[in-house]
């Protein structure tokens, strides 16, 4: 009996010894987890803001549906060429012409081609016309648009736009290409020692580095294309301005518009016909003079004639009556 109660005993001890050793053993793995979690964190705060992802800092959230991926002029990064065609009139032309100027040099831009197609003495049109190819920064071209169209009168105006961010890039990683085949080839320029090898070498180096002028080229013309807005602006002088109707007229708008260009193109006539007549009148004097010279003479021809056959019918009778 005595036995059996120390027995019992010795497995009492043993399970507490072992419910005692469990909770030990417990405690130290939720301390050691705790640990590495503070040392986690503490690590992650301990990085820079670059390394630390944004989906995993606390409060970053990124509203993508708030960037407009579709316009490709808000995206600094992409390779805008933007190109513009105005149709101008006014009614001062050499003020226009030196005002455009003014604020083309103002705005850092240039003048890439003009043409002034000034007024011709034998010309019956007085009016003058004039073609500009401007280079716009395109940080300020909004701007220089809007001086233009307020300083003239703008009847039609179209606007391109070319997304060359693909082409620039290929070529781009073309350049790169050839710039590490061109390194290569220097290097093993200077180990070769056969004639053979150096000739081969030199021969594809030179194609190299003419494919590199080359794409160096295309990228200086993409980059100026991109930074500089191209703005075509044909400009013609005009006495009246055409009418933009911003929206759509009344029918007696139409009439009351259509009425006072109809009376002003038949003054425009008049006085056409006015100056002509006085321009010309030394031709119409010329031509009035031979054609009453020609007049006279056919009439004087046809009296002759007329007299000649009136005098020859009475002879005519006379030998008609002695045949009988």
């Amino acid at each position: 009996m005595k036995r059996m109660r120390s027995f019992y005993l010795v497995l009492l001890l043993v399970f507490i010894m072992s419910l005692a050793a469990c909770g030990k053993k417990q405690n130290a793995t939720e301390k050691k987890d705790y640990n590495y979690a503070n040392d986690a964190a503490g690590t992650e705060s301990a990085l820079p803001k670059e390394a630390v992802p944004e989906s995993q800092s606390e409060g970053s959230i990124t509203n993508t549906s708030s960037i407009n991926t579709n316009d490709p002029l808000n995206n600094s990064q992409d390779k805008i060429i933007r190109r513009v065609n105005l149709e101008m009139e006014t009614q001062e032309f050499d003020q226009l012409i030196s005002s455009i100027d003014t604020h083309i040099n103002q705005l850092g831009g240039y003048v890439e081609s003009s043409n002034i197609t000034g007024r011709r003495y034998y010309s019956n049109n007085s009016m003058r016309y004039g073609s500009i190819v401007a280079r716009i920064p395109k940080a300020r071209l909004n701007e220089f648009l809007n001086t233009v169209d307020d300083i003239s009168n703008v009847v039609t105006r179209d606007e391109t736009t070319e997304n060359v961010t693909i082409k620039y890039v290929d070529v781009e990683s073309h350049k790169k290409a050839l710039e590490i085949e061109q390194e290569r080839l220097l290097a093993l320029l200077e180990k070769v020692k056969t004639l053979k090898d150096i000739i081969t070498l030199e021969e594809r180096l030179s194609t190299v580095r003419y494919e590199l002028e080359n794409y160096e080229a295309q990228l200086r013309t993409y980059d100026n294309l991109v930074d500089y807005s191209t703005v075509t602006m044909n400009i013609q002088e005009v006495e009246r301005m055409t009418a933009v109707a911003e929206n759509k007229l009344s029918v007696w708008e139409r009439i009351r518009t259509g009425f006072g260009d109809t009376m002003f193109n038949i003054g425009e006539g008049l006085q056409n016909f006015f100056v002509w007549f006085i321009v010309n009148l030394p031709y119409l004097l010329i031509w009035a003079v031979i054609i009453a010279v020609i007049v006279i003479i056919s009439r004087r021809y046809i009296e002759k004639s007329k007299t000649k056959s009136i005098e020859y019918e009475p002879k005519r009778e006379e030998d008609k009556t002695k045949q009988e």
